[in-house]
């Protein structure tokens, strides 16, 4: 149906051009008077010129067949035989007219026939060069949506294994010395891997689900950490259904957690809380450790792959931004267009 449409504006758009430049050669060749009035001259011009259209387009395949160069001649030759055919019965009432008693029109309409021909299939050309283009570009982006999602497989390969046998070592140090937190911790990380299972199996994610793996994550942590984990989560209903591209919250709140937290002796606290900002949804990360004083804030694999995902997803229409806390700690800021309110 789309092609149908394309073809058809195509075809509207050439007879419109092509009508204008019959126009202009019947006011060009009016002062030299080689018919009898304007309005005759107009006459044979735009026989001449929608004949020749007409055949262009019939004729279309024939560009392809022939050599480029070979193609405006018998085109145009044909569509103009056929144009003062018509001109000749229109105004003269003699078909051949044209052919045998007045050739002016003639070698008029092979000049400009043949110029038409040319401005018009350059113009066709270069339209088909932009399609082409056009297509190649959708066909780049498509590739680079897909080599995304296998690099977003191959990251989740990376983390979840590591985060899964350290929990594990975890779990194992808690079965003697505190059996609940070996239990809450087991149970933490079943949600976990439950969660994370299902991520795989979407295409798009919500914050809400983003979140339920995030918050089995801290709960795990927190089991770790005790009281030196503190946990606050701010996100409004009407924004737990918004779109959210999967792996990147979860590792703000790694970086978080691992380079900002766990390394301060007396720990301290994360939040996490969404709003939205004209129109986009800005996501931050804040904590209370160590800040910039830690070697990787800022320059580990996850933030970088985070900025990576965001420019090949968004170009410059997301961002991601860490900001100092007066108090202490660091802030990140994920903003991504759209929202949903």
């Amino acid at each position: 149906m789309g092609n149908r449409r394309d073809f058809l504006k195509r075809v509207l758009v050439s007879y419109a051009l092509t009508s204008f430049f019959c126009l202009s050669i019947a006011i060009l060749l009016a002062p030299l008077a080689l018919t009898e009035s304007f309005n005759t001259t107009l006459i044979i011009s735009f026989c001449i010129g929608l004949s020749i259209n007409t055949a262009g387009l019939l004729g279309d395949r024939l560009c392809r067949w022939e050599s480029w160069y070979l193609a405006p001649i018998l085109i145009t030759c044909s569509g103009l035989g056929f144009g003062l055919i018509i001109a000749g019965q229109l105004v003269m009432g003699d078909t051949w007219f044209f052919f045998s008693s007045d050739y002016s029109s003639l070698i008029a309409g092979i000049f400009f026939g043949v110029v038409g021909f040319l401005v018009f299939s350059t113009r066709e050309q270069l339209l088909n060069t932009r399609m082409q283009l056009a297509e190649a570009e959708a066909a780049r982006i498509a590739q680079e949506r897909r080599t995304l999602e296998t690099e977003l497989k191959l990251l989740q390969a990376q983390i979840e294994p590591h985060f899964l046998f350290n929990t594990l070592g975890n779990i194992a140090s808690l079965i003697r010395d505190n059996p609940d937190g070996a239990e809450s911790t087991l149970h933490n990380l079943s949600r976990l891997l439950r969660a994370s299972l299902k991520r795989t199996r979407n295409e798009t994610n919500t914050l809400a689900e983003e979140l339920e793996i995030i918050t089995a994550y801290l709960d795990i942590q927190k089991v770790r950490m005790g009281d030196r984990l503190d946990i606050a989560l701010i996100i409004p209903d009407n924004l737990k259904a918004q779109p959210l591209p999967p792996l990147l919250l979860q590792p703000l709140v790694e970086n978080a957690v691992i380079h900002g937290l766990d390394p301060k002796l007396e720990g301290g606290g994360i939040g996490i809380e969404a709003t939205v900002e004209g129109d986009q949804t800005v996501i931050r990360v804040a904590d209370t450790g160590l800040g910039f004083r830690t070697v990787s804030s800022g320059n580990g694999v996850g933030l970088r792959n985070v900025r990576e995902r965001l420019a090949a997803l968004y170009g410059t229409a997301a961002s991601l931004e860490l900001l100092e806390n007066p108090s202490g700690g660091i802030t990140a800021e994920l903003r991504l267009p759209g929202s949903q309110q």
